[in-house]
């Protein structure tokens, strides 16, 4: 019998134990927890329960067990054996036999007889969230090898994943090759991906390609606006009429190509300025606008590359260069040759609020599509305009619904009209102990309070979330307050996130633990409290001993370097090793808070992209500035998605903890926190 076979043995053995039928001894793990625990020997008192640790069961070591061995490749089968005899009955064990034959199809995609079993297991545990994960993880592998028969029967069932971008994409791949769909639909799909430089891209454009050969440059185009340029490369030498040479010259060279091709053609052209344009947009402005009088582009075509060479310039900072490039495309109109349009568009109207353009606001605005217009962001960008060109009556019309919510932009709309936050509206949903209870019993909350006791965070989240499919409102809050009794912070928070705002809990929202310690903290290192909590939310929701792939620890995620070189900077006794015990990671935290609000004169906005991204890239950013901007348009213009993102929702959170702490001094408080950036060298008083 050889290893693989041992394996799917022990998947068997698992299996059977874990049927009603079988006579095992109940597994130790399987304890529905109504409280938290005790507190640990940390000196938090026991009413912060959001700190608290959960006993681990000697089935828990053997799975953590096993999973350490599996990842290290170190399982003999005689330990295989073992730990299917040690995990009888224990409600994870499932995952064990997921992971057996994920690793068993990985090693032999061409075993028909594991397929089928992989195949059965999916089918007689439907409804678990461990065969969403397993039929997502076979897709993929199935996908690349044209195995389309499989991957359907892998694809159809899923409930969550059919909406991943390459599930999505592979999906569409074999409908092509079906004779289904159409090169249009594709092209879509390719616009809209998160990324181009990806397997299930490449075999995308292929598909498209092999139905509608006219569509090479059109997905060209797009393969190059997204980085791929060895597929876009392959496409114009295998489609177009360009000589070897002068495909080469084209994708090494793209200014000296122009400068080479009298007349090019309207499409060689194209290529040319897109390719000139990921490297030096303003030089690539410049080709368009000489473009020479043999090659005739298209008015979409025009829009195509005044869009893209915009939306480069705005990246770079350069706000004024783009509003001309964006003033000469002269619509958003679908464009299937138009990479991540919706990023293009936005960015279309952050030159201009990078201007004060007011105006150039509002039409960017109006030329978003109809979804992206309804965000909440764009409406009040979009009031804002209004506000400012004098129409506050209809401001007012488009602020008012933002009001009522509990975020950032919600915050921002009080703040314009001068209204108090909203805070909790109405009492909390009639919830029973009942409501409570059957969340208690439920077969995923129960594998996700385990997973959590594991330190397996990401798992036991898809668990939580996957209970919570088709709750209503009253269900959500009961959850919610179940994983408050329980000390699942990052459930409470997330869960009663779901709830609509008339029914706001702030209390499980934004909860205050070990506030006494915080506020000791934060005034020992002359920072706001509110700061320190907002950061703890965003960074770990309360989870102490979470870490992240790049090293980062604990509550306020502190890389130890990070954290070490604070405790010598501050003579900070904390030991800076132990970044997983609450008062420590805390005391470090607010510490480096202290040196990036120091470092940057009190503006937040600078301090938190710092603490973020690394206070360089605050430098950097800051140093555009040519004059004083307001703290709100420069939070809008950062360059990166997740820095501009954690800002807002991090002073956001900083907001609502100030109404919170202070609600005598809460209206205005995040117009307050974002405040006026000034240039280097022009710092506020």
């Amino acid at each position: 019998m050889n290893f693989k076979d041992i394996g799917l043995l022990f998947s068997a053995c698992l299996l059977a134990a874990s049927s009603p039928s079988a006579q095992s001894a109940p597994s130790e793990a399987v304890r529905f927890p109504q409280t938290a625990p005790a507190s640990p020997a940390s000196g938090f008192p026991s009413a912060d329960f959001l700190f608290q640790a959960y006993p681990r069961t000697t089935q828990d070591d053997a799975f953590a067990a096993f999973m350490a061995g599996r990842r290290a490749g170190a399982l003999a089968p005689e330990d295989k054996a073992s730990y299917a005899a040690q995990l009888q009955n224990y409600p994870l064990s499932d995952y064990i036999v997921a992971w057996n034959f994920y690793d068993a199809v990985k090693a032999d995609p061409a075993d028909e007889i594991t397929l089928e079993q992989a195949l059965a297991f999916i089918q007689d545990h439907r409804g678990e969230y461990v065969t969403e994960r397993l039929g997502t993880d076979l897709a993929r592998i199935y996908a690349p090898k044209g195995r389309f028969e499989v991957f359907q029967k892998l694809y159809a069932p899923l409930q969550w994943n059919k909406e991943e971008p390459d599930l999505k994409a592979w999906s569409e791949v074999f409908r092509l090759e079906q004779g289904e769909g159409s090169a249009g639909e594709a092209c879509e799909l390719l616009a809209a991906a998160p990324s181009l430089r990806s397997d299930y891209s490449s075999a995308l454009a292929d598909a498209v390609l092999q139905r509608s050969p006219d569509q090479a440059w059109p997905v060209a185009f797009l393969l190059i606006q997204g980085r791929n340029l060895t597929k876009a490369r392959q496409i114009a030498s295998s489609y177009s009429q360009l000589s070897p040479g002068a495909v080469s010259s084209l994708f090494s060279n793209p200014s000296g190509f122009l400068e080479g091709t009298p007349a090019p053609d309207k499409d060689s052209f194209i290529a040319a300025v897109l390719l000139e344009g990921l490297k030096d947009p303003d030089a690539a402005a410049e080709s368009l606008s000489a473009m020479p009088s043999g090659t005739s582009l298209s008015a979409q075509d025009l829009d195509l590359l005044w869009n893209f060479l915009g939306y480069r310039q705005a990246l770079n900072g350069d706000f004024d260069s783009a509003r001309l490039s964006f003033s000469k495309a002269a619509s958003m109109k679908p464009n299937s040759a138009l990479y991540q349009p919706d990023a293009v568009a936005e960015w279309r109207v952050r030159s201009s609020l990078a201007l004060k353009d007011w105006g150039g606001v509002e039409r960017a605005v109006s030329l978003m599509s109809s979804s992206r217009q309804r965000d909440e962001g764009w409406q009040y960008w979009l009031g804002r305009a209004r506000w400012e060109t004098g129409r506050k009556a209809e401001a007012a019309n488009i602020l008012t619904p933002l009001m009522k919510k509990h975020s950032y932009y919600g915050k921002l709309a009080c703040d314009l009209l001068n209204q108090d936050y909203p805070g909790e509206s109405l009492p909390k949903p009639g919830i029973s102990e009942a409501d409570v209870g059957q969340w208690m019993q439920n077969p995923s909350i129960i594998r996700a309070i385990m997973l959590r006791r594991l330190r397996l965070y990401s798992m036991a989240s898809r668990e939580w979330n996957w209970a919570l499919r088709g709750a209503n409102q009253r269900q959500l809050a009961a959850a919610a307050e179940y994983a408050r009794r329980i000390g699942l912070a990052d459930r409470m928070i997330n869960t009663v996130g779901k709830l609509s705002d008339e029914t706001f809990l702030s209390q499980l929202s934004f909860p205050t633990p070990s506030l006494a310690m915080v506020s000791r903290i934060a005034s020992e290192a002359q920072v706001p409290a509110a700061w320190v909590y907002g950061v703890i939310r965003q960074e770990s929701r309360f989870m102490p001993a979470v870490s992240s792939g790049a090293g980062a620890r604990g509550l306020m995620q502190l890389l130890p370097a990070t954290a070490k070189w604070t405790a010598k900077q501050y003579g900070v006794s904390s030991d800076p090793a132990n970044l997983d015990d609450p008062a420590t990671n805390i005391t470090l935290g607010s510490y480096y808070l202290k040196f990036l609000n120091d470092k940057f004169s009190g503006q937040k906005v600078l301090a938190t992209a710092g603490y973020n991204a690394g206070p360089g890239r605050s430098v950097t950013w800051r140093a555009r500035l040519s004059a004083p901007m307001e703290g709100t348009v420069f939070a809008e213009l950062i360059p990166f998605r997740e820095t501009r993102d954690y800002v807002k929702k991090v002073l956001g959170n900083t907001a609502e903890y100030q109404r919170i702490l202070e609600p005598s001094q809460s209206r205005g408080t995040l117009s307050g926190l974002l405040g006026t950036i000034s240039p280097a060298g022009a710092e506020q008083p």
